[in-house]
């Protein structure tokens, strides 16, 4: 993926020339010529890198700079101010600002891209470091119910297995799998008390964990390297017929990733002791699934071909005695516990 550069400055010849120049080093360059436009490209674009432009005649770069980074989304941007004139106090405002640093005018073009190159493998490196302090906060949550320890791993290899069955690009196996391991990091934001409570949660707890979805895309929104699987943690509580949550989606609204990790996900949690109950074997698991999948939570097509990989029934006729509703007694609540 090519670095996505934002260049501010006022229209001109010479901002012409830095768009060219940088396209023709294989970055995607977009432009914004004054500050309103300058705010709203950030923010729907979320660059690798902002070249500020000191120009804009109804506000100061720095000040720009700092509307820029008052979106949360943007802390992890690289913004630079380029001023045509210093002044003493640039070190400071710079700072105060939030500027990731300040130049004068580059005495060529070359000079700007050795510079350019600099600030964003600086970025790289802030962004992989960032990721990796997330990974470790997703492991701390689930390591806070013993039971619970290593099912995002568990998670990822039967999701990552189903996605090869399904002839998933590369890159989208690799997305999955950093997804499996932090479809939950949301719930750092849950309490304790909540979170390890020795059985099913009443309606005013239960809304409280329907949080972590979001606050987990929040969480993982400013890093660039994740943006990709911020659909599947935030949806992947999101059911079939549209009764999930946050957002109610359905069907294919759900992306196919979700999908799979939701498949994945119910598996892992049915065949793992939990404090309100014992684990149920992979037979026992599978045939709640197909339940799911006739019910219209879950993706039936997806249901059938995990079955198929753990060489179980294949048949998803509903018939006989219903495990699904045994097994909840009839509680949606406890369903709500169980996949929560």
């Amino acid at each position: 993926m090519s670095p996505t550069i934002l260049l501010v400055d006022v229209a001109s010849s010479e901002r012409a020339n830095w768009k060219a120049f940088l396209q023709n080093q294989s970055y995607e360059v977009f432009m914004a010529g004054d500050a309103d436009t300058a705010l709203r490209e950030c923010h729907l674009l979320q660059p690798d890198l902002v070249l500020l432009h000191d120009t804009l005649p109804e506000i100061d770069g720095f000040e720009l700079c700092r509307r820029l980074k008052e979106n949360p989304l943007n802390q992890l941007v690289p913004v630079v101010v380029i001023k045509l004139s210093s002044d003493p106090t640039d070190d400071s405002r710079g700072r105060d600002a939030g500027a990731a640093d300040f130049w004068g005018v580059c005495t060529s073009l070359q000079e700007g891209l050795g510079r350019v190159q600099s600030i964003l493998r600086l970025k790289n490196y802030i962004d992989e470091q960032a990721k990796s302090v997330v990974l470790s906060l997703a492991r701390s949550v689930e390591a806070k119910h013993s039971l619970a320890e290593g099912h995002s791993e568990r998670l990822a290899e039967y999701a990552v297995r189903l996605g090869e069955s399904l002839d998933l690009e590369e890159q989208e196996l690799q997305d999955l799998q950093i997804a499996c391991l932090l479809h939950d990091i949301g719930k750092v934001g849950i309490p304790d008390s909540i979170l390890l409570k020795p059985g099913p949660l009443d309606a005013e707890e239960m809304e409280i964990v329907r949080q972590h979805p979001v606050i987990g895309e929040n969480i993982c929104a400013p890093l660039k390297s994740l943006r990709r699987i911020l659909p599947v943690i935030r949806h992947h509580h999101e059911l079939m017929d549209g009764s999930g949550y946050p957002d109610g989606l359905c069907g294919e609204q759900i992306s196919l990733q979700t999908r799979v990790l939701q498949i994945a996900d119910i598996y892992d949690a049915l065949t793992t002791e939990r404090p309100y109950r014992i684990a149920l074997t992979s037979g026992e698991a599978l045939e709640i699934l197909r339940q799911e999948a006739m019910c219209g939570w879950i993706d039936i097509a997806l249901a059938r071909e995990f079955s198929r990989l753990h060489r179980f029934d294949e048949n998803f006729q509903s018939s006989g005695r219903s495990m699904l509703t045994s097994y909840y007694g009839g509680a949606p609540s406890l369903r709500n516990a169980v996949f929560s």
